[in-house]
């Protein structure tokens, strides 16, 4: 097995991140993560006996629906999924596909076909000390155990021996090459929490499969199973409980741990030895569930994939508790009830194009396909019998909670404002408009938040037309991931006068500005401020009464601090595949997949450039290398046209509201055409 490097090498760069981390915590933190150090060290070394306390009998959660009831369309998509994923062809994030040896290498990045196996003592590995290209993310993600959740599903469902015995073979070869506290698999603590929510599945689904329901056993696979138990479970749930996130790391990587916690202490008490009794774990976790997700229902981290990932998170919890006899606290239910009415107005199901960071990560796949998770989720929440997959594996543990989430949002029309977590929404006629003046993130690192306060992307007949430029990766690509979050990538004004907030790194930010002011002018025209020391900026954002215009209204001017002229910039990325005709000098045409609009843009505007290939991006922005690239899902980029508009004056600013000292208002207009 080729060993990686031990001890980690770090770059000045990476120097530097570590000690603005260390700024961003309090004393109380720093002494804390010193101590965790240490204990992780302790770990490596000195282990208890996992044997000590033998796992009894299996709690009731997951609660299994009745094999023979399953839908059509579920049964073809696990016969075709366990067929790919026994013949080594497995997806990454829903759509990289991998071409995985049988066993897996648990420690290899498939996409940079870079294999970093070792058995190394975790404290001594850094994810950000990986060789240049390989992914932490690419290796753990093989790890969250997805494809053997399905292998397992195949056995429950079709009684498929092969993928029962596949599963099972596989998780002897993960815990024989992944021994407890060592390698990069014992790197976080929500890696191990997800992992015992994902065994929690298999062992239910291997044993009621058909051979343990004619009395074979898990297609003889049971005795190997229980060792499996007794084996992963115990250092899983010390790990977990021992290496919780904390302070300001404490963000969906907490509830996930607790999740994994409650999941596993819920069908096996007597793992409770090895963290703590259930009752103290639901206590800290209902505590996180209202501190990370905000009194309208919106997750504090600012991310759209992390609010379904959190949320399925606490809905996992939530029916392993009730399997455990235990009743979860009424503000909780009202939480969750209202996280998943905010996930159901702010998500666009028919054309996804998430704000913040977004890893399309998942906690179980119990959708059919992994490629149209979110629409399945989105149609589950809102009722609608299209989700047959979640509707499925779901429907037992609705049907014993009493259960059911709230219809699709039917607004009395105009302007919906979401507060305290910043957006307003329109969903009225052929526009829907997601209009952003929300808070950076979440606690004082903001980890997954992007610089995004004003952009507003929009959508025509649920087709995406101008969208957020998305994530691209976390650590493999920091030059596309630093562009993708910033303040330029976005449409809200830019200036590079503009200080704050300065990102530091991955997961980083510092000088968290204040979010904008709101002001609800009317039905139709929604205003926010974004007042900050060295400038002003000021977007209005109105649709016209017949329906078929939005006009975006800029104000923006810079304080007294800053010298010299002023210049700002507005940048309308488009999607992939949108094609650009220029009609006149401030006026461009607009298709994409049979829709039709127009762009207007006042006489203000300086500058004015259409961007219709990375060649002409390269020569009008040599310093921008990642301008016009887009981010639809984790690791996966495209590039795709904008339009970028650019503002020079005088010191000061521009715009005609009384005291912003410039000559004119700064206008784009988008006008819905009929299809031809």
């Amino acid at each position: 097995m080729p060993a990686a490097r031990c001890l980690p090498v770090l770059s000045m760069a990476q120097l530097s991140w570590y000690w603005h981390r260390l700024r961003a915590m309090s004393l109380a933190e720093v002494v804390r993560h010193a101590g965790r150090f240490c204990l992780r060290w302790a770990d490596a070394w000195h282990q208890p006996d996992w044997t000590s306390v033998r796992l009894g009998a299996n709690g009731g959660f997951p609660w299994l629906p009745d094999p023979t009831q399953a839908p059509p369309a579920v049964r073809q998509a696990l016969q075709q999924d366990a067929e790919a994923i026994l013949a080594g062809r497995w997806k990454a994030f829903g759509h990289l596909q991998l071409h995985v040896h049988n066993p897996p290498r648990w420690q290899r990045d498939y996409l940079a076909g870079r294999d970093v196996s070792t058995t190394a003592p975790a404290a001594r590995l850094s994810p950000r000390a990986l060789p240049a290209g390989t992914d932490i993310k690419l290796i753990w993600e093989l790890s969250r155990w997805y494809p053997l959740v399905r292998l397992a599903m195949a056995s429950y469902l079709l009684g498929h021996r092969t993928a029962a015995h596949t599963c099972v073979a596989w998780l002897q070869d993960w815990a024989a090459r992944n021994p407890p506290f060592r390698g990069w698999n014992w790197t976080s603590a929500l890696e191990a929490g997800l992992r015992l929510i994902q065994l929690s599945w298999i062992d239910a689904l291997l044993s009621h499969s058909h051979g343990e329901r004619d009395g074979s056993g898990a297609h003889g696979d049971d005795a190997v199973l229980s060792q499996l138990r007794q084996a992963i479970l115990p250092p899983h749930v010390w790990f977990t409980w021992r290496h919780r996130s904390f302070g300001s790391s404490a963000n969906n990587h907490l509830l996930g741990e607790l999740a994994g916690l409650i999941v596993a202490l819920s069908r096996w008490p007597d793992l409770a030895h090895w963290a703590a009794p259930l009752a103290h774990v639901q206590a800290l976790w209902e505590q996180e569930v209202v501190a990370q997700f905000a009194a309208d229902g919106g997750n504090c981290e600012q991310a759209l994939n992390y609010h379904l990932f959190a949320w399925e998170l606490c809905w996992q919890a939530r029916a392993a508790l009730a399997a455990a006899g235990r009743a979860v606290s009424t503000e909780v239910d009202e939480r969750l009830r209202r996280a998943a009415q905010f996930y159901l107005q702010v998500q666009v199901p028919t054309d996804p194009w998430d704000y913040g960071d977004s890893d399309t990560g998942w906690v179980t796949p119990l959708f059919a396909d992994d490629a149209r998770a979110v629409a399945e989720w989105y149609d589950w929440l809102a009722g609608a019998q299209a989700s047959s997959a979640l509707a499925y594996w779901w429907g037992p543990t609705q049907k014993r909670l009493g259960l059911r989430w709230p219809q699709p949002p039917n607004p009395p029309g105009g302007w919906q404002v979401l507060s305290p977590s910043g957006y307003g929404l329109w969903r009225e006629g052929r526009w829907t408009l997601r209009y952003d003046f929300s808070p950076l993130g979440y606690l004082s690192t903001a980890a997954h938040g992007h610089a995004d306060a004003l952009h507003m992307s929009l959508w025509l007949d649920g087709m995406a037309i101008v969208v957020d430029p998305g994530t691209g990766c976390y650590l493999a690509e920091l030059g596309l991931r630093t562009w993708l979050a910033s303040a330029a990538a976005h449409n809200g004004p830019y200036s590079p006068a503009l200080a704050t907030p300065r990102r530091l790194g991955p997961f980083l930010w510092s000088g968290h500005p204040a979010p904008p002011a709101i002001q609800q002018v009317d039905r139709r025209q929604l205003r926010a401020r974004d007042a900050r020391p060295e400038a002003e900026r000021i977007r209005t954002v109105q649709v016209s009464a017949d329906g078929a215009v939005v006009e975006v209204q800029d104000v923006c001017r810079l304080t007294a601090r800053h010298a010299g002229p002023a210049s700002w910039t507005v940048r309308w990325q488009f999607a992939p595949d949108t094609a650009l005709e220029q009609l006149g000098p401030h006026r461009f045409g607009v298709q994409r997949q049979g829709k039709t609009l127009v762009v207007e843009m006042s006489p203000a505007w300086t500058e004015v450039c259409a961007v219709s290939d990375p060649a002409q991006a390269r020569t009008i922005e040599p310093d921008k290398p990642y301008a016009g690239w887009v981010s639809p899902g984790f690791r996966q980029t495209v590039w795709a046209p904008y339009l970028k508009l650019v503002w020079h004056g005088e010191s000061g600013g521009a715009g005609a509201q009384a005291g912003c000292g410039g000559p004119c208002a700064l206008t784009t207009r988008f006008i819905a055409l009929e299809a031809a």
